[in-house]
């Protein structure tokens, strides 16, 4: 009997020890799965960057896009090393030669990117190039400023005030999602077009408050060809 017994309980502890290593296992691969899901999202977001250029694919075979004036090398899509945080500033504060580097000359707290666009084609194009707000939190897209330089021509972009009316000195965002959107005609054969983009947190902005701390923006230029 008492050998019965030993049996018995032995049964039972194999028993459980299997259901328990069952429930370990699922356990883990749940961990594992959910550790598999947050990094791919997280190099997304690093991937993406708060700025990136992009060439529209169906555009690639008529525009190359460089970070370079002699195109030693071209690109279907650039990314701006944006900072990590960025504290408000003054435009003012920017430095007098932004418009004069080339690739990414983003400081502590602002971002700044100078590339180029050419025609490969053999026939004159229009082009459209548009800024667009991906995503953006805490209403930080309030106070930020976007300034862009067509061919050494500035541009400062701005949300509407709360009051309706634009930002002194300012052109307004073209909607809640677009910051702005030029159709550049008649691009001729070998034709080089430069662009730089800055984009800080304008201190001198009345919504530009402590609400907005922590928020996040972030925003691409797309670049593709413009058929009417």
């Amino acid at each position: 009997m008492k050998d019965k017994l030993v049996v018995k309980v032995t049964a039972e502890g194999v028993y459980k020890r299997k259901l328990l290593l069952k429930a370990a296992k699922i356990s883990l691969s749940a961990i594992l799965l959910f550790l598999l899901i947050m990094y791919s999202v997280l190099y997304i977001v690093n991937e993406t960057g708060y700025f990136t250029i992009i060439i529209d694919r169906n555009s690639a075979d008529s525009l190359l896009l460089s970070s370079t004036r002699d195109f030693s090398t071209t690109e279907v899509n650039l990314r701006a090393n944006s900072p990590e945080s960025m504290d408000n500033i003054s435009e003012l504060w920017l430095p007098p030669d932004i418009n004069d580097h080339e690739g990414d000359n983003s400081g502590k707290d602002y971002i700044a990117y100078t590339f180029f666009i050419k025609n490969d084609s053999q026939r004159s194009v229009d082009y459209e190039a548009s800024i667009n707000i991906r995503s953006v939190t805490k209403n930080v897209d309030e106070a930020v400023r976007v300034k862009v330089y067509h061919n050494d021509e500035p541009t400062v972009f701005a949300k509407l005030a709360r009051d309706g009316n634009p930002e002194p000195g300012t052109v307004p965002f073209t909607s809640n999602t677009r910051v702005m959107g030029n159709i550049r005609r008649d691009f001729e054969p070998e034709e080089i077009d430069k662009y730089t983009v800055v984009i800080w947190l304008e201190g001198d902005d009345p919504e530009c408050t402590d609400e907005i701390i922590g928020g996040f923006m972030n925003m691409y230029m797309l670049i593709r060809l413009h058929e009417e």
